[in-house]
């Protein structure tokens, strides 16, 4: 059995550019590109995770810092599965 350990760094938001591209911002939040990329089309994931909100330019899916701040922040904090 394979276990995934990945230690999440406090993120910085002041520093980070006002949009971010979907590697980005799967990076800093430490969620899989899948996520951003399924959650697009599908509106939630999982059990009930809402979709960050995102814009498109270009044909490109970017992801305002701001929002994404906020989409973290509002996050519902569960104390089990």
């Amino acid at each position: 059995m394979r276990t995934a350990s990945r230690s999440l760094q406090p993120i910085d938001w002041n520093s980070l550019p006002l949009l971010l591209g979907e590697k980005d911002a799967a990076s800093i939040t430490g969620l899989s590109l899948s996520f951003f990329r399924k959650s697009r089309c599908e509106g939630t994931r999982g059990k009930g995770t809402p979709a960050p909100p995102f814009v498109s330019m270009g044909g490109r899916r970017y992801y305002k810092t701001a929002d994404l701040r906020s989409w973290v922040e509002e996050l519902p904090v569960r104390e089990h599965i």
